[in-house]
């Protein structure tokens, strides 16, 4: 892409002394034309300036040609270009030489140069018009330019022609070169008005603008100098040619700067825009002033005459804008279809859906009311990742024809964008009406659909559909309540439909209020974190503790974490709140490990979080920010989240392991992972889960398998943790296995900071309170108010 930019915008180096020395010539020579001298050789010295300006015209327009070879029409355009220019400047030098020498005869070889200047004029600028052209455009193109040629022809012939016929002599030669040049002034501005009125390629813009103006320049000199031979003296070097040294100097520029289209691309169009919607109101102008000015005795051109081509040119200006007025009102009809319809499946958009529910609401009757079926293609987006996008267009456009099969001619079949879509029923005597129009929709769109000849191109899709049954009063929510039964519908599997009753729609409704509030818990500080101990179950010592997120609304009171932390993940809100509790647990690290007071932080950890590709920076940013030795710090993955992706998991671990902390696998042992993915993840950690550690006493085999974890954990010299020990023979049991770690509420609930700190200076053995007379001899019970403090907390549970 880099590439072809520079390509498109590479312009020649020379092209600024090429403007420089053109501005500074035409400047030169306005102030020899002021200061009169020298008198006696004006014309021979006017002849010169023109030599450097017509070679430089010569010189840009081949450059240009050269510059626009990926595109061979405008190549040769420049080139015609460039030739029509080389026979002016041929011109200028033999009727140089004719000066020269006091001898100019009438017609000449030089007018044969300087006639040869106009038909490779027209031709070049013709070809610079897009080719890609209706004939609707072409009618239109060729009404403007028909009325550019009429009004153009008796502009010249009432100024220069008909003079020029009237007063020509006997010599047929001279009569027909007279009259060539006012018809080449014709032909230019046939040329000019092509430019101004057609469309061309965005590189020739500004090069045509300059070409516009040095032919406006060059037909009024035509005109001057043609009005100076009939009623006067022309003398070289005059005035007159003042208007030619513009218009030359115009072409120069032009070639300049036209710009190198890219090879790579099609052409890009640039429309004509309003350039030119004042051609036809000049052009009446012209014809109906030459009425005025023109003589009733005039032989060549009558009254009669002019009023015949006035007539005509405003006959064609008004079927011109007949036209225009009618292409008018098709443009506002398609772009308002465009407005209100998409563009792939033709069926209207969300802005006429939600029109039409006010519409039907209005319309209802008491025994009726209106039901909105949402509906999402179920993995959708895997049609375009192994078709490509035109299949997938193509099965949207067959998934609206089969929709729009389904119903009535009364209801709609709106598409909200992607692989959504909306129907819309009016709901009357059958109440289950909606429902057995899910069912259709479901049956129908799971009919194969062939997408091209291939066998292998054939699919069958499934839908999701949430259904909401409109109320009179409520009209705006129908769609809303559609979409919320359809998250449900798309949470509890493929190609089902839910119907959303009074119990979920609150249940929604609450999950949604939570989802909002959540955004503004982390920066109105209403998260916390809370800490349970971990224990060494040989010494029964605080080896670390966990942090566990709460939440703490101003309204809702402590809200449970099973409430939002699955909605966070869903969402992707947890990356944030996830960032916030890895710094917040590192700090409070730090600041027992400053008081004394070491301890280990562990901290669970998100799949969207794993997946973030900033998190790993975040964890180093956190110790690095907070002071925390890296091996302080354990990060705890749930199996299930390590299963999502194992080879990318696999690589996050290793890049946590390089700074020094270390990672815990959670709930090992509930997933449906394989053993041997345990050897591809560095953990240090492996937690059992805690259903393994209830059930021990109602399952011998539920112990034998617990062994097996333990065990397996000692094979991989891994760390094996007890997770939700609740009473002693839970703990002895673990003990007699020799697991390393213990956690639960046996030992002590989450608690906030403050009372894991002080439990911290105590430095003592926290033993649980065993129900039954004690048959062993076992560690010092804790009497101290730290330890009655942490087990009697309140239960938030401990995730």
């Amino acid at each position: 892409m880099g590439a072809s930019r520079s390509q498109v915008d590479r312009r020649p180096l020379w092209r600024l002394p090429v403007v420089a020395l053109s501005v500074a010539l035409l400047i030169l020579y306005g102030c020899w034309q002021l200061s009169g001298w020298p008198r006696g050789d004006r014309a021979i010295v006017g002849d010169v300036f023109f030599y450097p300006i017509d070679f430089m015209a010569v010189v840009t327009a081949w450059g240009a040609s050269r510059r626009c070879r990926a595109r061979p029409r405008l190549r040769l355009a420049w080139r015609l270009l460039a030739v029509s220019f080389a026979a002016y400047l041929a011109g200028d030098m033999i009727w140089t030489v004719y000066e020269a020498i006091g001898s100019a005869p009438y017609p000449s070889v030089g007018d044969i140069f300087y006639l040869a200047f106009y038909p490779f004029m027209l031709w070049g600028l013709l070809l610079f018009g897009a080719r890609r052209h209706g004939v609707a455009d072409r009618v239109r193109t060729s009404l403007d330019l028909a009325v550019v040629a009429i009004a153009g022809l008796m502009l010249v012939v009432y100024v220069v022609l008909g003079p020029t016929i009237v007063q020509s002599g006997p010599d047929p030669m001279q009569t027909a070169i007279s009259i060539a040049y006012p018809v080449g002034d014709v032909v230019l501005l046939v040329g000019l008005a092509s430019v101004l009125l057609r469309s061309c390629e965005r590189s020739s813009v500004r090069a045509l603008a300059l070409m516009g103006g040095g032919l406006c320049f060059f037909v009024a000199g035509d005109l001057v100098y043609g009005w100076l031979t009939l009623n006067s003296n022309y003398a070289g070097g005059g005035p007159a040619d003042w208007l030619y040294m513009i218009s030359i100097t115009l072409f120069a520029l032009a070639g300049a700067m036209q710009r190198a289209p890219d090879p790579g691309s099609a052409e890009d169009i640039a429309k004509p825009g309003n350039r030119a919607v004042w051609t036809p109101s000049v052009a009446v102008a012209v014809c109906f002033g030459l009425l005025l000015v023109a003589h009733s005795d005039d032989r060549l051109l009558p009254d009669l005459a002019l009023l015949i081509a006035s007539i005509i040119v405003a006959t064609l200006v008004s079927v011109r804008q007949f036209l225009a007025q009618r292409d008018l009102i098709r443009t506002r009809g398609h772009v308002a279809h465009q407005a209100s319809h998409d563009a792939l499946t033709g069926l209207p958009n969300r802005a006429v859906a939600i029109g039409r529910v006010h519409e039907m609401v209005a319309r209802a009757q008491a025994d009726s009311t209106i039901a909105a079926l949402s509906i999402d293609i179920d993995d959708f987006k895997h049609v375009n990742e192994r078709f490509g996008h035109a299949a997938g267009d193509e099965m949207l456009r067959v998934i609206a024809t089969r929709l729009t099969s389904i119903v009535r001619g009364s209801d709609l079949v709106a598409r909200l964008g992607g692989d959504e879509f909306i129907v819309l029923i009016d709901v009357a005597a059958h109440v289950h009406e909606p429902e057995l129009v899910a069912e259709r929709i479901c049956k129908t769109l799971a009919q194969p659909i062939q997408l091209g000849p291939a066998p292998s191109r054939t699919l069958s899709l499934t839908a999701s559909i949430g259904i909401a049954v409109g109320d009179h009063g409520r009209p705006d929510e129908i769609l809303r309540d559609a979409d919320l039964a359809l998250q449900e519908a798309k949470a509890s599997g493929k190609g089902r439909w839910v119907a959303l009753g009074t119990e979920l729609q609150h249940a929604i409704q609450e999950r949604h209020a939570i989802q909002l509030e959540l955004k503004d818990a982390v920066r109105d500080r209403q998260l916390f974190l809370v800490y349970q101990p971990i224990l060494d179950l040989r010494s029964l010592q605080i080896v670390g503790v966990e942090a566990l997120l709460r939440w703490r609304h101003p309204v809702r009171g402590i809200v449970p974490p099973d409430r939002f932390i699955t909605l966070a993940e869903d969402t992707g809100q947890i990356v944030e709140i996830g960032r916030w509790v890895v710094q917040t647990a590192c700090q409070q690290a730090a600041a027992w490990q400053r008081d004394r007071r070491p301890v280990g932080i562990w901290v669970n950890v998100s799949a969207r979080q794993l997946e973030d590709d900033e998190f790993v920076q975040e964890v180093a940013d956190a110790l690095r920010d907070t002071g925390l030795w890296p091996a302080a710090l354990t990060l705890e993955i749930t199996e299930t989240t390590l299963m999502r992706d194992p080879a990318s998991a696999a690589v996050r671990l290793h890049q946590i392991k390089a700074l020094g902390a270390r990672v815990a696998v959670d709930d090992f042992g509930a997933g449906h992972s394989s053993l041997l993915y345990l050897r591809q993840f560095p953990a240090d950690v492996v937690k059992i889960d805690r259903s393994f550690i209830s059930g021990m006493a109602a399952s011998e085999r539920t112990v034998v398998l617990t062994h097996t974890l333990v065990q397996l954990g000692k094979t991989l010299r891994l760390q094996t943790l007890g997770e939700g020990i609740e009473d002693w023979s839970q703990l002895e049991r673990l003990q007699h296995e020799q697991c390393d770690l213990g956690q639960g509420f046996l030992f002590a609930r989450p608690a906030e900071a403050e009372v894991i700190g002080e439990l911290l200076v105590s430095d003592k053995a926290l033993v649980p309170i065993k129900p039954v007379p004690e048959r062993v001899a076992g560690p010092r019970r804790i009497t101290s108010s730290s330890a009655r403090r942490i087990r009697q907390a309140p239960d938030h549970s401990d995730r």
